[in-house]
């Protein structure tokens, strides 16, 4: 009898527990959503903090309004958490940071070095370590956030789906999230790359109302090529064959096109739609060098030039000229990353590094030098396996 008790006792103990409600919950309504966030130095050297926060009431209706779906708010402090804390001055609502979707880091830090500044967004258990870590390129993380997008509604909605629509079709930029970004700075064999932002157009017009209701707007957002760190500070920019030459060797070239001129005349351009990377470490009489294999797998995408698709040997000239091309980018990222940066945005000492421990622990502390004169091997594998609906270009007869 006393067991049912206390057995009874205890079930209504547990569904207490299980009908209490959250201890820290937020109404809605007392939360300011904020999806970007942008951080700098200022002159007399404070952190310079902006964030993107939604306009809950011009997201939801479907009428149209003068008012922005998004609003910026600006503060300033010793610390970016002293910054935070500030804002309370100028906000009405508490900033609610777990919707974050882009972080853009402003010029005068990321040449300073980045790794404090992103203590407390690794840190604060409020932030997922989902969004995306970017660079503003020669523009001030303001107004990079003021500009009003069209179609997208939200701004950083706009850079989040670019980044990875760039990313996914055209290989010249990639996003990186703030946990890779960490672990990169603090691995002594591989510096990171961010992507840029930068604004077309001019900066005042984009925040308008009147940037998005014309057609073309004066004004866009525009996902650039990649940022070259060494360790935690910026050092220069990628060209756009240099960022696809480094996706092609790190293996994020998800699909690409490839264009080149025909020998008589036109252009051939190919759709490159599966990439396979892998690289090596090899050690001869004690000296390292790295070997790497791409294969690549791709359709015509469009045909100018007289070739007839139908001949075995005018697939294997295009898979040759695609092997030729594709290789000439990864070279030019290599002679960049090793000649003009110094820098091993490539990953190449990770390789070293798990390949001979022994021989890393002696060169790691300098790994930069030793990196410029590495010897790097490439070999790519072409191979065409589709033609389109034609096995010939469409040209008038004469």
């Amino acid at each position: 009898m006393y067991m049912n008790i206390y057995l009874k006792a205890i079930i209504l103990a547990v569904c207490l527990l299980l009908l209490a409600g959250c201890w820290n919950s937020k109404e809605l309504d007392d939360l300011g959503i904020v999806v970007a966030v942008g951080i700098d130095k200022t002159e007399d050297d404070q952190f310079l903090l902006v964030t993107q926060v939604i306009n809950p009431s011009e997201i939801a209706t479907d009428a149209p309004t003068t008012r922005p779906p998004v609003s910026i708010y600006e503060s300033t402090g010793d610390s970016i958490f002293e910054a935070f804390r500030n804002m309370t001055e100028k906000s009405p609502r508490k900033m609610y940071l777990s919707q974050l979707r882009v972080l853009v880091i402003g010029n005068r830090l990321a040449e300073e070095g980045i790794l404090p500044s992103l203590d407390i967004f690794y840190r604060d258990h409020e932030f997922r370590t989902a969004f995306f870590v970017t660079i503003a390129k020669d523009t001030g993380v303001k107004d990079l956030l003021k500009v009003l997008t069209p179609y997208e509604k939200i701004p950083a909605n706009k850079l989040m789906h670019s980044m990875e629509s760039v990313q996914k079709s055209l290989g010249s930029s990639k996003g990186i999230v703030i946990d890779e970004l960490i672990a990169q700075i603090l691995s002594k064999g591989q510096n990171p790359v961010l992507p840029g932002l930068l604004i077309e157009g001019d900066a005042e017009i984009g925040t308008a109302i009147e940037n998005i209701e014309k057609i073309d707007a004066p004004t866009q957002l525009r996902v650039d090529h990649l940022a070259v760190m060494k360790e935690d500070r910026v050092i220069g920019w990628l060209t756009p064959d240099e960022s696809k030459g480094l996706n092609y060797i790190t293996g994020d070239m998800e699909s690409t096109t490839v264009s080149y001129p025909c020998d008589s005349e036109g252009l051939v351009s190919v759709e490159v739609l599966r990439t396979d990377s892998s690289s090596k470490a090899k050690f001869e009489n004690g000296t390292p060098s790295i070997s790497i294999e791409l294969e690549l797998e791709g359709n015509v995408g469009e045909l100018n030039c007289p070739i007839d698709l139908t001949k075995a040997e005018s697939i294997e000239t295009i898979n040759g000229d695609v092997e030729k091309k594709v290789k000439q980018k990864m070279e030019a990222a290599i002679k960049a990353a090793q000649e003009d940066f110094g820098s091993d945005i490539l990953g190449f000492g990770s390789l070293i590094q798990r390949k001979n421990p022994d021989y890393w622990k002696t060169v790691e502390k300098d790994w930069n030098s030793h990196f410029k004169e590495l010897k790097v091997e490439i070999q790519v594998k072409a191979q065409i396996r589709r033609k389109g609906n034609s096995t010939q270009p469409i040209t008038i007869e004469e």
